[in-house]
Formats: structure tokens, C-alpha cells, sequence
């Protein structure tokens, strides 16, 4: 065995108290980020589990709603005199539990008639002329869902068509003359003489 001399120094020891005041910074700064690194690790792997937990079901949920088609479908076809029969009773109830088991596990049915065209939300099959501002959804053609609010079905709609040149030139001109004929009446109100 032999004596390690006292002379010689280790690198930590050649340093000064400046030297070694800044390591220390260094590595407390490097402790930090790692620290913060894997708190954002964790919060990151968390919301995915959430994501994960909350739409875990979405297939199984997509493949369910066709279903809400078919009764809607089935009973829009019932003859007038089978309209209050027993077994079409069963069915509705049967119905009625699907929406129910669908509204147990966040799933919603996209409201869209009377409502502005969302792409995000529906999905346009045609135009139809309708009383309707343009671009507002008229009929709804095949459901659209939402899952936690993320849409997994965009509803299939009709949309208002935008009106054209004439029609819009029709409007403008029967609106004037609504308008001129109250202001007429407005003026032989006021001046009974007129």
C-alpha cells in the first residue's frame, strides 16, 4: 500500500470559491430542469391516461349509433293504424334505453336544424330553397354525435341555398313597397288633409 500524497490535489480541490460556487449553480439549475422535465412527464402521461379513459369506448360507440338510424328510420315507416301497438311500444322503449345507455357514456346527438352550417359538426349532403337565411341547416338527413364533446359523427343536413340575383332583387322590391306603403298610411295619418 502506498500513501497518496498530500500535494497532489483533485480536480474539485484545484477549483476556487468562485469556481466552485458556479458549480454548484450549474448543477442546481441542472437538477431543476430535470425536475421540471419529469413533472411535465408525468402530467403529460396523466392527461393521456384521461384521454385514453375517456374515449376508450369511441368505437364501440360509433358502431352503436347507426342504430338511432334504424328506429328513427323504422318508426318514420309504421302504418297509421299500427301507430299504437303493443310491439311498437317495445320497440320505443328499446329505443329509449339505447339513448339512455348512449347519455350514460357522454354521447350526445348534434342539434342542427334552424342552426348556421358547421363543417366541424356537419356534413352537407345537398341544398334545398327554403325560407331559411342561406347556409342554415333545414333538414337533418342522418345524425351526428359528439363523444365528450368531440364530434365522432358529423350529422348529415340539408342547407339553405343562398338566394339568387332576382330572387334577392324580388325581396328587396316587395320590402320597399311594404316599407312605402306604411310610410304613405304614416303620412295620411298625420295629415289628415293629405
Amino acid at each position: 500500500m502506498t500513501e497518496v500524497d498530500q500535494t497532489t490535489k483533485t480536480p474539485v480541490e484545484q477549483l476556487t470559491e468562485e469556481e466552485l460556487l458556479a458549480k454548484v449553480i450549474e448543477y442546481k439549475v441542472l437538477a431543476q430542469r430535470a425536475t421540471a422535465d419529469y413533472r411535465n412527464l408525468q402530467r403529460e402521461t396523466e392527461r393521456r391516461l384521461n384521454d385514453m379513459r375517456q374515449y376508450a369506448g369511441e368505437s364501440v360507440i360509433t358502431e352503436l349509433c347507426p342504430l338511432v338510424d334504424y328506429f328513427n328510420t323504422a318508426f318514420a315507416a309504421v302504418p297509421e293504424a299500427d301507430k299504437n301497438s303493443s310491439w311498437l311500444q317495445g320497440m320505443r322503449h328499446i329505443q329509449t334505453y339505447l339513448m339512455t345507455i348512449l347519455q350514460n357514456h357522454q354521447v350526445q346527438i348534434i342539434e342542427a336544424v334552424g342552426k348556421p352550417f358547421n363543417p366541424s359538426e356537419h356534413e352537407s349532403v345537398g341544398e334545398e330553397d327554403s325560407d331559411q337565411p342561406a347556409h342554415t341547416v333545414t333538414k337533418v338527413m342522418q345524425a351526428g354525435f359528439t363523444l365528450n364533446g368531440k364530434v365522432i359523427r358529423p350529422a348529415k343536413v340539408m342547407v339553405a341555398k343562398e338566394k339568387s340575383t332576382k330572387e334577392k332583387t324580388e325581396q328587396a322590391e316587395n320590402n320597399d313597397s311594404v316599407e312605402n306603403k306604411i310610410e304613405n298610411k304614416s303620412e295620411s295619418e298625420i295629415n289628415p288633409l293629405g
